[in-house]
């Protein structure tokens, strides 16, 4: 793998292997800790005709509901109630196939949505963080669309004052990401809401790491009205349930109609048995309350171990990630030379958008005993 090769996590995770080492993976923000133990539903009885050994559900025999069934809709408004203190309406929430799948569809939906614009230009522009989740950007190709970088102040905020009135006047939406992926920031949602609403933009809100918010209580940007906006939650990262691919999306009734039809008639469905353990995960708060206190003890831990490496990174305001300046400025060739020499796998920052080439990106998805050796491999390893 050369320097000019585009970054691949395979490739980071063969260099370890090739160096001798067994990888430790802090790419991807999974914890390394077993699923949720919730109450579940009692066993189903035999189906009839079959003996009891080879009983299947009912809902097997089913589609499940593509909007979502009641149950994980309930579950979901009684979650943003106890949770956000905001109260969504049935018809105001549905469920997804993971918010990943939400992201990466959402402005193929809404293009289609959108009726044509004969006062003005076409809406035919995303705006996402300049620093960002990929799926974003690869939703804004996907639709056919452009996608424009919303800049970013000192603290890596966006900037959305600095977006220039030609771009704000063909946006169809607007992704907020807080806290955000990469960059634990935590952004000031009320703004963000008003800001869409004004220039008659749809706000697309992933609050997937919203439990991860550690500078206060997690917010949704639900609380500044359900109008114009969405908001995108994720079992993943709540109840540490990724291989679930379940989630759940909720705001402006119009456009979750909408979207629900859209969404029925490409065949996005969540299985029948996600959204029914997603029901007992979104009821049980005692889980997420667990996995949160692990989330911030991993993340305070990592951030004191990089900077005892001369790693220096300041504690994020939320998320799973430390955000570090590269050793020399050049994120892929830092993150390379840690697969090889001490087996560490990490994200340059490139992968987040061009600003983000100086930095890598940690996840804090493992305890820091198991990281710190890594760390100091690297630093008793000349830079070559």
């Amino acid at each position: 793998m050369s320097r000019n090769e585009p970054w691949r996590r395979e490739d980071a995770l063969a260099l370890a292997v090739r160096g001798g080492r067994e990888p430790l993976d802090l790419s991807l923000g999974v914890p390394a800790d077993p699923p949720a133990r919730v109450p579940g539903p009692a066993s189903p009885s035999p189906m009839p005709g079959r003996s009891q050994g080879s009983a299947f559900p009912a809902t097997l025999a089913e589609y499940p509901p593509s909007s979502g069934t009641v149950g994980l809709r309930e579950a979901a408004a009684r979650h943003m109630l106890r949770r956000y203190q905001v109260v969504v309406p049935l018809e105001a929430v549905a469920a997804c196939v993971g918010s990943k799948e939400f992201i990466s569809t959402l402005p193929l939906f809404l293009r289609d949505m959108r009726r044509p614009n004969t006062n003005g230009p076409e809406r035919d522009t995303v705006l996402i963080p300049a620093l960002g989740y990929p799926a974003y950007e690869f939703g804004a190709r996907l639709a056919g669309l452009r996608a424009h970088r919303v800049p970013v102040d000192d603290a890596f905020r966006m900037r959305l004052d600095l977006v220039p009135e030609r771009v704000a006047v063909r946006a169809l939406c607007l992704w907020v990401n807080s806290p955000a992926n990469p960059t634990g920031v935590v952004e000031p949602l009320g703004p963000v809401a008003d800001w869409g609403r004004a220039h008659g933009v749809v706000v697309a809100s992933d609050e997937a790491y919203a439990e991860a918010t550690w500078c206060h209580e997690p917010r949704t940007i639900l609380s500044h009205g359900l109008d114009g906006v969405l908001a995108v939650h994720s079992m993943s990262k709540r109840s540490n349930s990724p291989g679930l691919r379940v989630g759940f999306y909720s705001g402006d009734p119009s456009l979750v109609a909408g979207l629900a039809r859209r969404r029925r008639e490409a065949g996005l469905m969540a299985a029948a048995a996600s959204q029914e353990a997603a029901c007992a995960l979104l009821d049980d708060d005692g889980h997420a309350e667990e996995q949160r206190a692990r989330n911030a003890r991993r993340v305070a831990d990592l951030v004191e171990c990089l900077n005892a490496h001369r790693l220096g990174c300041t504690a994020p305001a939320g998320g799973l990630f430390a955000w570090v300046p590269a050793p020399g400025g050049d994120g892929v060739a830092f993150a390379r030379r840690a697969a090889k020499q001490a087996g560490l796998i990490i994200q340059p920052g490139c992968e987040y958008g061009p600003a983000g080439h100086p930095y890598v990106r940690f996840a804090a998805v493992r305890d820091a005993a198991s990281v710190a050796w890594r760390l100091d491999l690297l630093s008793r390893t000349p830079v070559p």
